[in-house]
């Protein structure tokens, strides 16, 4: 437990020093529900650059102080035509307000060459810090058979419902007709329903 709740702290406090990330619900009571949309730019799939476009996004529901259920879409298209479609089905356990761990399904439609889909699994953790009373950093990792991404960020309240957020992510994808890594920076805004 300890060492979780060390590697937790380590995330959250890398979130800090970098800006990155869809910033997580601040202070989650049972039935909160909350969505954030992503604009990403300087986008790379590969070693190539991609489009700057809408990237994805997240909606998370609280089940109760420690459980949350979270769908989450990352949508990269590379400027060779690649597209990559990653979504995730997952389950976050809080073990503190800062620290979190998930687990979940995958699903990745690589649209290369040939159009292909892939289902597996994601394991991970995240991290969140408030700083000050508006801004909070955040972090997350995760490993599957699939894909291993990690996302840091700097998110702002708005208003108590509102909230923008920049972050950086990276996804290393490794699937039977595509091997490579899909990265930049995202900018987004949530709202807390």
């Amino acid at each position: 437990m300890k060492k979780v709740m060390l590697i937790g702290a380590l995330i959250a406090a890398v979130s800090i020093g970098s800006v990155a990330c869809a910033a997580p619900n601040k202070n989650p009571q049972a039935g909160d529900l909350k969505a954030n949309v992503n604009y990403g730019f300087d986008q790379k799939e590969g070693g190539r650059s991609a489009h700057s476009r809408f990237s994805g996004g997240d909606v998370t529901y609280t089940i109760n102080d420690k459980v949350d259920v979270q769908y989450v879409n990352n949508y990269t298209k590379g400027d060779d035509g690649d597209k990559l479609n990653e979504h995730y089905l997952q389950g976050v356990y809080r073990f503190t307000p800062y620290v979190s761990a998930y687990g979940g399904m995958s699903y990745v439609k690589a649209d290369t060459y040939r159009d292909q889909h892939f289902y597996g699994y994601q394991v991970g953790l995240k991290g969140q810090i408030p700083i000050g009373e508006r801004w909070q950093g955040f972090a997350s990792v995760g490993v599957g058979d699939d894909v291993n991404s990690y996302s840091v960020g700097l998110g702002y309240d708005i208003t108590k419902d509102w909230d923008a957020h920049i972050m950086y992510r990276r996804a290393d994808i490794d699937v039977d007709n595509y091997d490579d890594t899909v990265k930049g920076w995202q900018i987004g805004m949530g709202y807390k329903f």
